[in-house]
């Protein structure tokens, strides 16, 4: 087992790589990240599997809509795309993988609790096959990292604040906010001024890209607003806007996460009725100042235990929108310098991968990784499971 090899070679370095395909569901990005014998990271390679039109439309509809018979297959699927991208980031490196450290695909996550016969129920299930994925590569893999902290109480998300910790908490002059703008976006506040930086708070904010992308792909204008540049040339609808960010989940303390289960087609079916006869570029420009918006709500609510002005670094898909980048520091302006992690040494599409390459890591260790204060869990937990390579007789 790789366990028993890592004992085997203490003192050597111990290569893992993170791969995540996130709420958006157009790719896989993958991340080999060596860890020293000092448990210290240095990120090796960063490359992308990017879904073909077919492979895009059925991970949507995977996430749209799911029976028993697709979720048993959406596995087994999910996991052969892993083995795909493996194969394309491998073709030419020379350093590989010690062991796979995978999120899976999300499909549905409640941890809110709902009651089935007087019993109180919270779950998630990230698609993928690990056994599958490990006989595909003969590499180990950990994976379903949510559950552990579902068990002991917790929400199973934010995951990456332990990661943040290790990538960005070392002692600055101003407290940081790691922000992340996938399909949903989430912060992990740190206290990096501290003598020994930690982690005050970390939630999901309420939506990224998702309705962006979703009104893009709807009125086929493509899978994204590539540099927002279709909102740039529109105006917020105010009123629209408003109503949408008087929503009970952006008044919720934290912790709390969100996902496509609440911010999804459905919750823009809604927004569109009421938009009427708005062009295109309005409501482009009005979707995007929803994500803007309750990320600045977010950082700027009078109990938010930061001291100010902080430093903001911004990662994920995201960060390459230069118009949402600009308005985001309008609107933090005076409260917030914001930048992106690359400032620090973190691509921006590199921050999840590497995160999950950091959890699996912790994993190996048996060391626990979920932060308590972030998901409400009742004690720390060891994440992850593990999927040895098959053994052949």
């Amino acid at each position: 087992m790789l366990t028993e090899k890592l004992a085997k070679s203490a003192g050597k370095p111990v290569k893992i790589l993170g791969m995540m395909s996130g709420t958006s569901g157009d790719g896989i990005d993958g991340c080999l990240v060596e860890f020293d014998a000092a448990g210290e990271a240095r990120l090796v390679w960063l490359k992308s599997y990017d879904y073909s039109a077919a492979q895009f439309a059925r991970i949507q509809k995977l996430m749209r809509e799911s029976d028993a018979v697709s979720v048993t297959l959406g596995a087994s699927y999910i996991a052969e795309l892993h083995a795909l991208a493996c194969r394309q980031f491998f073709a030419d490196e020379t350093l590989l993988p010690d062991c796979i450290a995978a999120h899976g695909q999300t499909i549905w996550h409640q941890p809110t609790p709902v009651t089935w016969e007087d019993l109180p129920l919270t779950g998630t299930l990230q698609l993928l096959n690990g056994s599958l994925l490990a006989a595909r590569t003969a590499l180990p893999v950990v994976c379903n990292f949510r559950a552990a902290d579902m068990a002991a109480g917790g929400q199973g998300a934010p995951l990456v604040p332990f990661a943040d910790l290790f990538l960005f908490g070392r002692p600055a002059a101003r407290d940081r906010v790691v922000v992340n703008i996938g399909g949903m976006a989430n912060l992990t506040a740190i206290s990096s001024s501290a003598a020994h930086p930690e982690v005050i708070c970390a939630f999901d904010t309420g939506p990224g890209n998702v309705l962006m992308d979703l009104y893009m792909q709807r009125s086929g204008l493509g899978r994204f607003d590539a540099d927002g540049c279709l909102a740039a040339t529109g105006k917020t609808l105010r009123p629209l806007l408003d109503a949408f960010l008087a929503d009970p989940y952006f008044k919720l303390p934290p912790p709390k996460s969100t996902g496509r289960e609440y911010f999804n087609q459905q919750r823009l079916d809604c927004l569109l009725e009421q938009a009427g006869m708005a062009t295109a570029a309005d409501l482009m420009s009005t979707l995007l100042d929803i994500t803007v918006e309750s990320i600045t709500t977010a950082v700027r609510q009078p109990d938010f235990p930061l001291s100010l002005p902080a430093e903001v670094l911004v990662a994920g898909g995201g960060a390459r929108n230069s118009e949402l980048m600009r308005r985001l520091a309008a609107s933090l302006d005076g409260v917030a310098e914001v930048t992106t992690t690359e400032r620090l040494g973190v691509p921006v599409m590199a921050r999840e991968a590497m995160a999950f390459a950091i959890l699996g890591y912790a994993f190996l260790q048996g060391r626990p990784a979920n932060v308590t204060r972030a998901t409400g869990a009742a004690c720390p937990a060891v994440l992850g499971e593990f999927h040895p390579v098959p053994f052949i007789w």
